[in-house]
């Protein structure tokens, strides 16, 4: 167990920020397009807002956590999850004017919207949450627009010399969106009148020219757009993903254009990683490689899902993988006696209702399918074996995970069910493993109090003698029992079921 007294990167953060920035107050800002599920990827950057702001207030400082949905960012294209009738003609319109995935009501943006705001009280992470969409209807950023307006040649300048990339004379830092089709992606930019503080565009689409205020009637592009942000929020700390923060990203650009054009220092910054999905690459929401933040915490208590992210520093690679990760992952925040286990981690990762069990979580998987679903007889089963736990609304809370991790993501050889009956695959079995199973019958019945290294030594036995490798015996072990030939370590499994249930069941194969 790692001492809770070394050094946490986010107290090394901490530190960094204080260092150059003072004692505050301070405001960190975290945001996400929803243009799909917002997943664990997504997570990354508003849990580690949350731990920084945490660490902030331990100390004393006044801290402020808020979290904007772009859904005034344009729908880019119909992605792999939605029909093309349907969804095609809302390309270039803001996410917030289209329609719900769902067909339900609500907008397309409220729908990934919705569940994520949900799993943020679920992990307590204390957030306002803004919508970009409200923030340029209400004229939260008309101060920046009219800045970013009247210094577009300053702008362009910065993006040529930081990017390297030729702007073109046409270009303006402002996306205006056409008021009949609702479209950004066809509305173009003809003129801007300082004075009135009115543009006109013309659509392409609908073959239109229009004059219009500027305010309420498009958006800033990105590069823009972020460091205006900074400056109509006065935001002083912000986590961004690495895809920001290399050499002439976003936030070297937005660097400069916020503190000469908009007249705000930078934030200060924390980089992180992307979060990768074993086997299938970083999550993509528009790839369809992703786990949602909500999947995962119907299978791992939130203080979980936040360890695994909070554990490793923002810059440090992570990969996700909800099959057996999530066995090891709750046992580390469960037991204080891991190696592995961060303490200062788990202290930062706390998000109320989190009561250790005391038993492993796989132990927990195997026993409630031995158990079939029925608590009482898990109790009986952990009672019969030496197991002891913290409470029984903590054991039937860990079980009822257990139920949802079997369903979602367990693999196949994790999932099993006792059969009443002899399976029909142990009667294939051969007379030499039938023998070997009737001689360990044998054993189990003379000594039913055996622990599970005794019934282990027992099945080795018992395949030496029958000249068989081990494998080959374990094979038709579980066969007998589950009509698989693959399960639980066998000396836990045949303890866990009960070694008189076992010699009864081998002795009717040997028999069969």
């Amino acid at each position: 167990m790692t001492d809770i007294t070394a050094p946490h990167w986010a107290d090394k953060t901490v530190d960094q920020l204080m260092a150059t920035q003072g004692t505050g107050p301070f405001l960190i800002a975290s945001g996400i397009s929803p243009s799909g599920k917002i997943h664990v990827g997504n997570l990354r950057e508003v849990v580690t807002a949350d731990i920084v702001s945490r660490v902030l207030r331990e100390r004393g400082i006044a801290t402020k956590l808020i979290f904007i949905a772009d859904d005034y960012d344009p729908l880019r294209k119909v992605y792999p999850f939605l029909d093309p009738a349907v969804y095609e003609k809302y390309i270039g319109v803001p996410l917030s004017e289209v329609p719900s995935p769902s067909g339900e009501p609500g907008s397309y943006a409220e729908h990934f919207i919705r569940p994520f705001a949900a799993s943020l009280d679920a992990l307590k992470i204390e957030v306002e949450i803004r919508r970009a969409s409200q923030m340029y209807a209400s004229g939260a950023l008309a101060e920046q627009i009219v800045l970013a307006m009247n210094h577009r040649d300053t702008i362009a300048e910065i993006l040529n010399r930081v990017t390297g990339k030729e702007i073109e004379p046409e270009w303006s830092p402002f996306m205006p969106q056409c008021e009949e089709c609702g479209s950004m992606f066809h509305a173009r930019l003809l003129s801007w009148n300082p004075s009135s503080k009115e543009i006109t565009y013309a659509c392409d689409r609908c073959a239109i020219e229009r004059s219009c205020p500027i305010v309420g009637r498009g958006k800033l592009t990105w590069r823009v757009d972020w460091p205006a942000r900074w400056a109509a929020l006065r935001v002083t700390i912000e986590p961004f993903g690495k895809d920001h923060g290399g050499k002439g990203g976003s936030f070297d650009t937005g660097k400069e254009i916020s503190e000469k054009v908009f007249s705000w220092p930078a934030p200060f910054p924390v980089i992180y990683e992307w979060i990768r999905l074993k086997g299938m690459g970083d999550m993509s929401s528009s790839k369809g490689n992703v786990v949602s933040v909500d999947e995962m915490l119907d299978v791992m208590p939130p203080d979980v899902l936040r360890y695994f992210i909070t554990r490793p520093a923002p810059k440090t690679s992570l990969s996700l993988d909800p099959t057996l990760q999530v066995l090891t992952l709750v046992d580390e925040v469960d037991d204080e006696s891991k190696k592995q286990r961060d303490a200062r981690s788990v202290q930062l990762s706390q998000a109320g209702g989190f009561t250790p069990v005391g038993i492993p979580f796989n132990h927990i998987v195997n026993v409630w399918q031995v158990a079939q679903r029925d608590m009482a007889t898990v109790k009986a089963i952990l009672t019969r074996t030496g197991y002891t736990w913290s409470s029984d609304d903590a054991l039937a809370t860990r079980c009822a995970y257990a139920e949802k991790w079997l369903n979602r993501f367990a693999p196949e050889e994790y999932k099993f069910t006792v059969q009443q009956t002899v399976p029909e695959a142990a009667k294939q079995l051969t007379a030499a493993e039938r023998a070997a199973l009737g001689a360990l019958a044998e054993t189990f019945a003379k000594d039913s109090g055996m622990n599970a290294e005794a019934i282990h030594r027992a099945l080795y036995e018992a395949a030496t003698a029958a000249g068989m490798d081990m494998g080959s015996l374990c094979k038709a072990f579980y066969r007998a029992l589950i009509g698989k030939e693959r399960g639980p370590r066998a000396g836990w499994f045949a303890e866990i079921v009960g070694l008189e249930f076992v010699a009864r069941r081998l002795r009717e194969v040997a028999g069969s």
